[in-house]
């Protein structure tokens, strides 16, 4: 069985839905393949090595593979990942494999799970890595589209297509304890921050003036402290040639991205919205 789902980046409201605000994230046409044969043993297959159920090397399927055994028990596979996300880049490259391999493993065993139940799932194998989840990576590499959180609305854009440029690896915990810093720190400054973030994020549901909105929520992830100097110079040679960009994710590093114009810029690479979520694609 061969099942493949996208990964996403959040356009608008990161580290903002972290408490309480909202975040409007897209599925993007970068995708995670996962092949699932029956087997008499785990064996698991990727860029990162070949194991058997290892929680070290491969946590997401790992997981995947245990929290689908409560359900159907099973008692071996053949497993083997190909993506084309870039991992470490707030791209969702972890929850697409995850949502893959038990939309793989619940075809090939004909347990017959929901989209839904894949992505309930697929939010607890985050947890059981992360110790927590938003929920926003697994919803939007099982459904697709675009999608405002934490209300879960579908949203049209009119901008289809972005240009996006890794900037080294990125540092979620160290990025999500730092604003947690200037929350404690500067905390009636954090709430008039995150407050505007917010109406950015509401405000862009409407797809209207998003070069504008782009500007304005990098400068405020700036004020955060998750920007660094390596960002903040790409961006400003992006602004040099009339694009505007930001952080997707919780910055330190990762991607930016900005509007695709017609062309793209050096060092980047062209993602398109992806409407269709985890899919079948043979046997």
């Amino acid at each position: 069985m061969i099942v493949s789902a996208p990964g996403k980046i959040i356009l608008f409201g990161e580290h903002a839905v972290v408490y309480g605000k909202h975040a409007l994230a897209t599925a993007i046409d970068l995708r995670c393949k996962v092949y699932v044969e029956r087997n008499d043993e785990f064996q698991i297959d990727s860029s990162l090595g070949k194991t058997g159920i290892d929680f070290k090397v491969h946590p997401y399927v790992s997981f995947a593979i245990k929290r689908f055994c409560e359900i159907n028990k099973i008692k071996g596979a053949k497993i083997k990942i190909e993506s084309s996300i870039p991992v470490a880049s707030g791209l969702g490259s972890s929850a697409a494999v995850a949502v893959a391999t038990l939309k793989a493993l619940s075809e090939e065993f004909e347990a017959g799970l929901s989209d839904e139940d894949i992505f309930k799932i697929a939010r607890q194998v985050e947890i059981d890595v992360q110790g927590a989840s938003s929920g926003i990576d697994p919803f939007v590499s099982t459904f697709g589209g675009t999608w405002l959180f934490p209300d879960k609305k579908k949203v049209e854009l009119k901008e289809k297509e972005f240009f996006l440029i890794k900037i080294g690896e990125r540092a979620t915990k160290e990025m999500i304890s730092k604003v947690a810093e200037m929350k404690k720190r500067y905390p009636e400054l954090f709430e008039k921050i995150i407050d505007a973030i917010d109406v950015i994020t509401l405000k862009a549901v409407d797809g209207r003036n998003l070069d504008e909105l782009i500007y304005v929520n990098q400068s405020l992830l700036r004020a955060l402290g998750v920007s660094n100097a390596e960002i903040d110079s790409k961006i400003s040679e992006l602004e040099k040639i009339g694009l505007k960009a930001k952080i997707t994710g919780a910055g330190g590093g990762g991607c930016i991205f900005g509007i695709f114009k017609g062309f793209i810029p050096a060092g980047s690479f062209l993602v398109r919205v992806s409407e269709e979520g985890v899919r079948v694609e043979g046997t």
